[in-house]
């Protein structure tokens, strides 16, 4: 049943590229998945699933402009469990069950081809209101895995917001095809407190950022005449925690019935593959943490991630 939705994915993305349109585009939507059980490890732990959705486009009185920006709505849900999804008593959990849905709204400034700045913000709902456990056990039921047993210690009902940032600036090693891209990123509110650093190495195919799949930039006006890429990349970053609602609960109370301590110092690698034409892009990350809380395990999952761009009428 699992390689038929891998087999129905698949069909999706083929079908997409050959049938979309060419020419000016100026939206876009992308849906991702990120799920470890993709590593056919037979695991579902920490960040067991995410289903993030995106529809961005460029606003009408920068389509001409030499500065360029890319507004990006985003509704998105991820949950979180133990290793263990088999224990059913709330003190041997490695980790709290959380759920979290939550919107997004950012905009992304180009000044120059080689740099990004974006703001943004975010609102969502942690706790049973967020329906990640009826989507993990119908998921688990679906495809014949065995159903989780401490949703009932999941973290409460919560309002949570944050407001988040974020630098990207590319280094041109070989024009065109090597390059480093350093991000730096902050976010501040009463789901995630952190700040972020990494840097990306990019082989292939490439283009500068103002125009690159690498920062959701393949909109806008040109759009037409970017010509088809693809690339690998390889990045290694490091963040500082200090607060994650999903591990530690609220801010405001301590009412969750599961909380544990953040490390506050958390490693991150990635490697990946991208490939874009005017229309369509298919990226595949793998990604890598070292532990969240102390005594936990390192994690990892793969992302799978499809972008479709859309004519709008450029009047």
């Amino acid at each position: 049943m699992f390689s038929k939705g891998i087999c129905l994915f698949l069909v999706l993305i083929i079908s997409c590229g050959l049938y979309a349109q060419g020419g000016y585009k100026n939206s876009e939507f992308s849906f991702t998945n990120e799920n470890d059980v993709y590593l056919l490890k037979d695991r579902d732990k920490y960040y067991s699933n995410g289903l993030i959705t995106h529809f961005r486009w460029v606003p009408k009185a920068f389509r001409a402009d030499t500065i360029k920006k890319i507004v990006d709505l985003e509704f998105s849900q991820k949950y979180f469990t133990p290793q263990d999804l088999l224990l059913g008593r709330v003190e041997n959990f490695d980790r709290p069950y959380a759920g979290l849905l939550y919107g997004g709204y950012s905009v992304s400034t180009y000044k120059e081809e080689s740099k990004r700045s974006m703001i943004g913000l975010e609102v969502g709902l942690v706790g049973p209101i967020s329906g990640a456990e009826g989507f993990q056990k119908w998921y688990h039921e679906t495809f014949g895995f065995p159903q989780p047993r401490g949703w009932d210690f999941q973290m409460p009902n919560e309002l949570v917001f944050n407001i988040k940032s974020e630098f990207n600036k590319q280094y041109v090693l070989r024009p065109g095809k090597l390059d480093a891209v350093s991000t730096t990123a902050f976010s501040l509110g009463t789901a995630f407190t952190h700040a972020f650093q990494r840097l990306d190495i990019r082989f292939g195919k490439l283009q500068p950022l103002r125009n690159s799949a690498f920062t959701n930039a393949l909109i806008g006006s040109g759009s037409e005449n970017i010509p088809k890429h693809n690339y690998f990349f390889f990045g290694y970053g490091l963040q500082y925690v200090a607060q994650n609602i999903t591990i530690n609960g609220s801010v405001w109370n301590d009412n969750a019935p599961h909380t544990e301590t953040i490390r506050p110092w958390v490693r991150h690698l990635r490697f990946g593959w991208a490939s874009s034409s005017d229309r369509a892009t298919f990226k595949v990350t793998y990604n890598w943490s070292s532990p969240e809380i102390r005594g936990n395990e390192n994690h990892a999952y793969i992302g799978f991630e499809l972008q479709l761009r859309f004519p709008r009428n450029q009047d």
